[in-house]
């Protein structure tokens, strides 16, 4: 087979094709110092899938300028909307002044993607209220196995992300208008029906204590999240060095978090599970707990050893598997799961968060506590959060409260 070689036009390497079949692209890199020619080579099965990687590695290594786009309204859609993840929303900030976690900005991210997708090859300044009701009605109707896709939320978060691009535009004068501002603009409604978390009853929570007794390394997680309200980052980031057996109190001062990495282009490549901070500031606290949950957890760093590999060192997490010292988020809320639906207890599954949701609903249910004792013990960084619950414990009370004035009424003769 003949060997081929063409030089490449832009500065990019060699491509030629070899005796395989495959084809390769070549970069010189100069020589060293004892004159030895040094380049780098990339492969493919095909001449575009060689070209590609090469440009991929020049861009990445810094041997490539990339064209800088000019951002006004007849740039298209996903340049204008790559300009946006990453020049402003990759570094955007919460109301408690922290700049968004990784997680928070893929969620951003995935919620721009069907935009892009609907608007592929238009001009961002096609894009007006119109076309904007017609893609959100889309979305709304959108059905994956029979079941509408998208919630109340999820379209919320839309909304927001694209008004603030918007916005942004605007400022930079990049748009002389945001069209989301435009009076026939309709704030698109949900058709998913949307289902709120509800809080185990007592029944419930003995079936699931009784039922996870019998798993060494699930039960004791449960049991603590149960006892604290704590968020299940939080619980599984625990270390004993947290504490304090002598004043029975718990720091919270880390969690699990996920680690994303991102390209320049602000799409996510690689992701790992990590110890960072608390979800926010307020996160970090110490809670006073239980006598009986320091018992348990004195008997627990004795038997932890024995059936995880949990370590018990100040600087150890608490929970361990018996594959590894500590849990991840998923592999937590996975075997939970798996488990529950083995068990035949007629639990099939559960979301960990409704553990800290039954601890908040049953706070709120006791007497004189108000919104700010939910606050202080779940971590909130606001009152709105907590007084979710008060709200919808008062609703029952109001609720109960008209049931007995019922039962009197029909004890009155009026």
């Amino acid at each position: 087979m003949n060997k081929k070689n063409t030089r490449r036009p832009n500065g990019e390497g060699s491509v030629y094709q070899m005796k395989d079949g495959r084809f390769g692209t070549a970069f010189s890199l100069g020589k060293d110092e004892s004159g030895k020619r040094l380049r780098h080579v990339e492969t493919g099965k095909t001449k575009q899938e060689a070209m590609d990687k090469m440009h991929l590695w020049l861009s990445k290594n810094g041997y490539l300028e990339e064209e800088k786009v000019v951002i006004n309204g007849q740039t298209t859609v996903q340049d204008f909307v790559e300009e946006f993840k990453v020049k402003a929303l990759r570094n955007s900030v919460r109301k408690d002044k922290d700049v968004v976690s990784d997680v928070t900005y893929y969620n951003y991210v995935c919620m721009l993607q069907p935009f892009v997708t609907a608007f592929a090859g238009k001009r961002i300044c096609e894009v007006d209220a119109y076309a904007l009701n017609k893609f959100f009605s889309g979305i709304k109707n959108s059905m994956v196995q029979g079941k509408y896709q998208y919630s109340k939320t999820s379209i919320g978060r839309m909304v927001l992300i694209i008004g603030r691009m918007f916005n942004r535009a605007v400022e930079k004068n990049y748009l002389d208008s945001n069209p989301m501002n435009d009076h026939d603009f309709k704030i698109p409604q949900s058709n998913k029906e949307e289902k709120s978390i509800t809080a185990l009853t007592n029944d419930e929570v003995d079936k699931l204590l009784n039922t996870l007794k019998s798993h060494n390394t699930l039960y004791p997680v449960v049991r603590f999240m149960l006892q604290t309200g704590v968020r299940t980052q939080e619980a599984l980031a625990l270390q004993w060095g947290d504490i304090d057996f002598d004043k029975k109190k718990v720091s919270i001062r880390r969690a699990f978090i996920k680690k994303i990495d991102f390209d320049d282009h602000g799409n996510k490549t690689t992701s790992k599970t990590v110890v960072g901070p608390t979800k926010s500031k307020s996160g970090t606290r110490t809670i006073s707990v239980p006598d009986s949950l320091i018992v348990f957890l004195q008997e627990w760093r004795e038997r932890a050893p024995a059936v995880s590999k949990a370590k018990t060192s100040d600087e150890d997490f608490v929970f361990g598997t018996v594959k590894g010292p500590s849990w991840t988020c998923d592999g937590f809320r996975s075997a939970l799961n798996r488990y529950l639906k083995k068990s035949g207890s007629g639990i099939d599954r559960l979301r960990p968060h409704r553990l800290r949701h039954t601890v908040a609903t049953k706070l709120s249910n006791q007497p004189g506590i108000n919104a700010y004792h939910v606050m202080q013990l779940l971590g909130h960084n606001d009152t709105r959060t907590a007084e979710k619950y008060i709200d919808r414990q008062c609703e029952e009370r109001d609720q109960k409260n008209q049931e007995v004035l019922c039962h009197i009424s029909k004890e009155m003769d009026f």
